[in-house]
């Protein structure tokens, strides 16, 4: 690997297009260098997996909130957010795969791009409880524009006390979805840009009593062996319904 390293650029290009996407990230860990250079490489065959492929990572988080103590007039109620990833790099240094968080359209095939960060934000009350789900799938849209594989991917729970308990104005953390896999989020004051989402809240469900928080979902990374490992589920499954349908066992 020592001689291997020593080639030019062009050439190790050149070997490396002939491993496969698992391979690739094998030898990207082997050291920084590789890491480096490799991570150019797995972009590419990733953006090629998502645009070419239909491959893509669905976002779903529903708020939950209901009144925290009984003097508070409010009722229950849900806000629900539909997102999907748009590939955005990978991180060359530490190999981790990162997704803009968008809306998705009405037909629910596309991400709306130009979408404000309100879009993609859910507003959190200090009297007022409020659990967040977050479900991931993982699915695959065909060049007919129709649904041809789906699963579950990940899913995190997060409670608004503890939320509560480290934020400090502006607070940056992760929802972990499972082993590779981060909701990224940014818990803040409320500013102008979310202006409107405080008072859609305050026209459907009351003035609010003490100033809300924002938390927006902007950003997910996975790894890019947990990448590898959800494209390799479909034929996994397709592997087995055939053995099933011929009798293999």
């Amino acid at each position: 690997m020592y001689r291997l390293s020593k080639l030019p650029i062009e050439i190790l290009y050149h070997v490396f297009s002939y491993l496969d996407t698992e391979d690739l990230v094998t030898l990207a860990r082997m050291n920084t260098w590789y890491g480096y250079w490799l991570s150019i490489m797995l972009s590419e065959r990733i953006d090629k997996n998502v645009k070419n492929e239909g491959w893509r990572i669905h976002i779903d988080i529903l708020a939950k909130s209901y009144p925290s103590n009984q003097s508070h007039p409010t009722f229950p109620f849900s806000t629900e957010l539909l997102l999907l990833g748009e590939f955005a790099r990978i991180n060359p240094f530490t190999l981790t795969v990162e997704f803009k968080l968008c809306p998705i359209d009405e037909e629910g095939l596309d991400s709306i791009t130009d979408a404000t960060p309100s879009d993609c934000s859910i507003v959190l009350f200090d009297d007022i409880k409020t659990n967040i789900d977050i479900v991931a799938y993982f699915a695959q849209i065909a060049t007919s524009r129709r649904l041809q594989h789906v699963n579950q991917a990940g899913a995190a729970m997060m409670s608004d006390k503890k939320l509560w308990y480290q934020y400090n104005h502006h607070t940056k953390g992760s929802a972990v979805m499972g082993t590779g896999f981060q909701v990224k989020y940014d818990m803040k004051e409320t500013r102008q840009e979310f202006r409107k989402l405080v008072d859609a809240f305050e026209q459907h469900h009351g003035k609010l009593s003490h100033a809300p928080a924002i938390i927006s979902f902007d950003r997910l990374w996975v790894s890019p062996e947990w990448w590898v490992k959800q494209i390799k589920l479909p034929t996994l499954w397709n592997e087995q319904q055939e053995g099933l349908e011929h009798s293999y066992w």
